[in-house]
């Protein structure tokens, strides 16, 4: 999901040296003496920005809730791998800006391509943390070499299940990039159906205008562990066609809807006393706790519980199994666990620092909208805790 966007908050976070050629770019702001502007005084640009023409105002507007996106540790991360990427000798002038969202504005201003492919990146994070996000993992751990006409195959099998199953899809462009991950990612935006939306003209009046919008999918295969990602909202009797769609034009490959379901990761060993949760020394962690669980009933697929339990007490699950459960008539191995929530509290002499994350059964966790450095000790935890392989 994205960032919430507040116009007046990301303009006081971008310093005035970057927002007056900003502006500047894109018709300038009447009005606006920047010449002694305070930098978090945004009231009198904010207002000239409503004034400029529509269509400059609108770009204005698209451009800022990139750079919101993107302002985060996450987003100058992407950032600086796309500068090391199309110009590596800018990218002392890029830190040389101490600000995230400075950082973000500076890239737009002086390195276009990086700004435009880091924005396409963050909004694919933005939806990896969302319920469209699938992830297979048994394709050979191979790299792939891309082609044109891997995008036109990939193309055509995108708009032969969309117009055969929903009658849209009709017109397909797909876009790959690789990440400097080695993450191969393919953009592909697809007709939607017609529509006829109120709109407001320049003169204020509302009109009926007839659009045929673009509608996304999105795929990320990962060499390193063999592992597919995609979003395509729709469910089963979708994501599994596509998936089978994507390996068949990207790889070559004829895989079976049976493939997928094999499951990511696995919970239930935590659910029972005695637990092993080991940390890796080297990143410091003082505790781990179990924060939250929702039991499925074996035989009752469509119940469950769920417990939340206090971080601050003690006992933790064991505790709240023991006092909201009656395992005499529910024992522990009737019960699945879909879902865990963790809480990673880290050693030393400052206030103590702590993350939290979520895992879901069978192919769901949202570790990746994490910071790097957060992720990757999130994801080390799960292969001791033996949640992944």
């Amino acid at each position: 999901m994205s960032k919430p966007f507040d116009p007046r908050k990301i303009l006081k976070h971008i310093r005035n040296d970057l927002l007056r050629p900003f502006f500047d770019l894109h018709g300038g702001l009447e009005g606006v003496a920047w010449n002694g502007l305070g930098d978090t005084d945004m009231g009198t640009v904010f207002a000239a920005w409503q004034k400029m023409p529509d269509d400059k105002r609108e770009i204005v507007q698209v451009v800022l809730q990139d750079i919101n996106e993107l302002a985060d540790d996450r987003g100058v991360k992407v950032l600086v791998e796309e500068i090391q990427r199309s110009a590596p000798q800018r990218l002392a002038e890029c830190h040389a800006y101490p600000g995230k969202a400075d950082r973000a504005m500076w890239t737009y201003l002086n390195a276009r391509t990086a700004f435009n492919w880091a924005a396409h990146f963050a909004r694919a994070d933005a939806l990896s943390s969302g319920r469209y996000w699938i992830k297979r993992n048994t394709l050979p751990k191979n790299a792939i070499a891309v082609t044109d006409a891997h995008k036109a195959a990939l193309q055509q099998a995108l708009t032969g299940f969309y117009w055969s199953t929903q009658m849209r899809g009709r017109f397909c462009v797909v876009e790959h990039y690789q990440r400097t991950n080695g993450s191969e990612y393919f953009f592909a935006y697809l007709e939607d159906y017609p529509d006829a939306p109120a709109v407001f003209e320049n003169d204020g009046q509302v009109v009926r205008r007839e659009e045929r919008r673009a509608f996304d999918n999105v795929f990320v295969f990962n060499p390193g562990d063999g592992s597919l990602e995609m979003f395509a909202p729709g469910g089963k009797a979708v994501y599994e066609p596509l998936q089978k769609a994507f390996c068949k034009a990207v790889m070559g490959l004829d895989v079976g809807p049976a493939d997928p379901l094999r499951p990511a990761y696995s919970l239930d060993h935590l659910l029972k006393p005695g637990r092993a949760m080991p940390t890796d020394p080297g990143d410091r962690i003082a505790e781990v706790k179990i924060t939250r669980a929702r039991l499925q009933v074996v035989d009752r697929p469509a119940e469950y519980v769920e417990l939340g339990i206090d971080r601050r007490g003690g006992g933790g699950l064991d505790r709240a199994i023991q006092e909201y459960l009656n395992t005499a008539r529910l024992p522990l191995d009737r019960l699945r666990v879909r879902q865990m929530s963790f809480q990673l509290v880290f050693a030393g002499n400052a206030r103590a620092r702590s993350v939290s994350f979520s895992v879901s059964c069978p192919n769901s966790c949202d570790l990746k909208s994490r910071p790097d450095a957060q992720r990757a000790i999130g994801e080390r935890c799960l292969r001791l805790w033996e949640v992944t392989k």
